[in-house]
Parts: structure tokens; C-alpha cells; sequence
């Protein structure tokens, strides 16, 4: 079967890339920016380094720093009429998912009318956005950097919905990520991880998204846990911007499936924070993968440096890359849906809606319906606790 690599934009890496920001401005065009972050990023003195480079090179900007979790629409509404009032002609966002997610969509509003809901993949209408985009990460994990999609959460439908826009350049510096505290860090590597196991267990893979996958599982089992126990090491961090950035680029082409289908569910009914949602996921999606392919269940043990050989059962495999998976979520304190104060038949409940409003559901590597969703959402209460 024949196949497309995508990379959908540049991406400028490495520690101190930040410093570069100004001259990547310029060469886009940028004469005045409307900047994106939130509250977090602020406290950091992020923003304000970020500000500075702009303000020593002499570029206008205006900032949005109401950027809140989940990327609301309003918010969204209101940042993209700010940067189009203000006649900005490029869009810099910089932070964690939620302000990557939200810059990709306020920039479509720098040039089309409100409200963002108007241009939801799949039931919005056609749209053109030529305006410059920069996101820059300051946690490894989203991905959003790389990727197509922009997640908002519509408060009037309660979904979550995606509007499609690619950055111009990315902007990921390792640097950024050394304050972030021990219990972010685990979240959002098992956010990349998620997004790894899922784009290696679709129906839509190909060849370079299978490498890739396979190399940020190891990245992420050889430096999570140092980075969540010695958040200052340059290098573990490093290893982990690297794989939140590759898992970007690998699952915008294989995609995702019922992990996040039902991780999306979990946050808008339970408001859980996304990387738990997703960190609860992962080990079913392994061992529904092996019990689908047993070839996937030993190369994802193997990926994750546990010791298999060739004549291994698969299935068995995927079993025992499930549990490491488990123990790794205690040791960095996930809770489990129980310990959330999530009962069983909430949790199992979730399952309609995560089909119903995710369709990139069918990408799983064997169908999912309702009933099995809801089996597989109950495994994950059940075999975690």
C-alpha cells in the first residue's frame, strides 16, 4: 500500500532556539504580533523573555494572556478579535497545549469572521489563513507545534471540536521545559506517550510514523521518570522535547483513536486534566493492539526495553508492556479514575459520547463500537486502581 510522509512545518530545535525568535519573525513577514500565553507561562518569566527579544529588535506586539486549559471557545473568540482589531500579522503562541491549540485557532480569526465555531473541522465552513503562526512549547508533550489540528472546547455543545491549521514554524528549546514542576512533567509525558502507542496502533500508519513511534516509546521510558525526579538535567529534557515533537509529527499522519476518543470524554464530563486522561488510556490500547496484531505487542515491549525475543508470544507481550506501563503511572502519581472520585458506571458511560463525537475513532487498528468502548473504558477502571 502506497503512503504519504507529511511534515507540516518547519521545526527550529535545540536549546537556546528561543534567542532566534526576532530574525524568524522577520523572515515570515511579521511586522506586529499579537502574542499568546497564559497565566503559568507568565509567572515563569517566560513571557516576559520571550517579550523582551521582540521588544530589543524593535517588533510591536499586542498580548492575550487569558489563555485558559482546554482551549475555550470564547477565549479563542476573543484573542483572534483582539489580534484582528489590532492589525497584527502574525500570531506567536507560547506555552502548553491549550495555548498552542488556541493561537492556531484564534489565527484563522485574523482574517475570518467570528466565531471559531464557524470553522470546526467536519461541520464548519471553508476557510482561508495565510497569516504567519509561531508556536513555541514550553512542555513536552502535546505535540501541537507540528500537528494539523487545534483543539477547542465548544462550551455550547460541550465538545470538543477541531479547527485545522498548521503553524508556519515551530520553535521547540529544552530550556523551557526546566521549571516545569514534577507532577506537569508526567502528564504531559504520558500525553507524548499516548500519542506514540495510539499513531503505532492505527489503521493509517506507514513506514515513517512506525519509526518514528517506536523511538519516542523508548525515549519517553529511558527519561520520563529522570525528568520527573531531576527536572533541571538539560538532557532528560531534551530527550523529552524530542519526543513530544516527533509523536506531533507521527500522529498527524497515522492519527489517533479510541485512547483519545475516550481521554477527550474524560475531560469535558470529569474536567480532567488531558495528560491523566490520556496516561489512564495506554495501557489498554496496548493490549488491545497486541490482542488485534501480537507483532505490535512485542515491538512496543521491545520499544518500551523490556526483554523480548523474536519467539515471544505478542499478546503475552503486550500484557507485560501494560503493566509496565501501570507501574510507571504509580511511581509518578496518576490517580486512577477511582482514586478521582469516579464511579464505575460514570466512567463506563463516557462511552457513547467519546464515539459519537470523535470520529477519528474508526483509525483504531481493529473496529470500535459503542459496547467494546465501553468494555475497554471499563478495563481501564478496573485494572487500575
Amino acid at each position: 500500500m502506497a503512503n504519504i510522509y507529511n511534515q507540516l512545518c518547519p521545526v527550529l530545535f535545540g536549546a537556546g532556539a528561543l534567542n532566534q525568535l526576532p530574525e524568524q519573525v522577520q523572515a515570515l513577514g511579521g511586522t506586529k504580533a499579537l502574542c499568546l500565553y497564559d497565566k503559568g507561562v507568565e509567572a515563569s518569566g517566560i513571557a516576559k523573555r520571550m517579550l523582551a527579544l521582540l521588544d530589543d529588535a524593535k517588533i510591536p506586539y499586542v498580548v492575550y494572556d487569558g489563555v485558559q486549559s482546554d482551549a475555550p471557545s470564547e477565549t479563542v473568540d476573543f484573542a483572534g478579535e483582539l489580534g484582528r482589531q489590532e492589525g497584527c500579522d502574525i500570531v506567536i503562541g507560547i506555552g502548553g497545549g491549550s495555548t498552542l491549540d488556541s493561537a492556531k485557532a484564534a489565527t484563522v480569526l485574523i482574517q475570518n469572521p467570528p466565531p471559531v465555531s464557524r470553522y470546526f473541522a467536519g461541520t464548519g465552513e471553508p476557510f482561508t489563513s495565510t497569516t504567519p503562526l509561531i508556536l513555541i512549547p514550553t512542555t513536552s508533550g502535546t505535540g501541537s507545534e507540528v500537528s494539523l489540528m487545534a483543539v477547542v472546547h465548544d462550551k455550547d455543545t460541550q465538545t470538543k471540536a477541531s479547527v485545522l491549521r498548521a503553524a508556519s514554524l515551530a520553535i521547540v528549546d529544552p530550556e523551557l521545559t526546566l521549571t516545569v514542576p514534577p507532577h506537569v512533567t508526567a502528564m504531559t509525558g504520558f500525553d507524548a506517550l499516548s500519542h506514540a502507542v495510539e499513531a503505532f496502533t492505527t489503521n493509517r500508519g506507514n513506514p515513517l510514523s512506525d519509526i518514528l513511534c517506536k523511538n519516542i516509546i523508548r525515549l519517553v521510558a529511558e527519561n520520563l521518570e529522570k525528568a520527573y525526579s531531576d527536572g533541571s538535567n538539560l538532557h532528560y529534557r531534551t530527550e523529552l522535547a524530542l519526543a513530544s515533537n516527533l509523536a506531533g509529527i507521527a500522529f498527524n499522519d497515522a492519527f489517533l483513536h479510541f485512547g483519545h476518543a475516550a481521554a477527550h470524554e474524560f475531560g469535558v464530563v470529569f474536567h480532567m486534566p488531558h495528560g491523566i486522561a490520556c496516561a489512564l488510556t495506554i495501557p489498554e490500547v496496548i493490549t488491545f493492539a497486541a490482542e488485534a496484531d501480537p507483532k505490535k505487542g512485542l515491538e512496543i515491549a521491545e520499544a518500551l526495553g523490556l526483554d523480548v525475543s523474536p519467539g515471544d508470544c505478542g499478546v503475552q507481550a503486550g500484557y507485560r508492556a501494560a503493566s509496565f506501563i501501570r507501574s510507571m503511572m504509580r511511581r509518578l502519581n496518576i490517580p486512577s479514575l477511582k482514586k478521582q472520585g469516579i464511579s464505575r458506571e460514570a466512567a463506563v458511560g463516557c462511552a457513547e459520547g467519546a464515539y459519537l463525537k470523535n470520529p477519528f475513532i474508526t483509525a483504531a487498528i481493529s473496529p470500535v463500537d459503542i459496547p467494546l468502548l465501553g468494555e475497554l473504558i471499563g478495563r481501564i477502571y478496573d485494572n487500575y486502581q
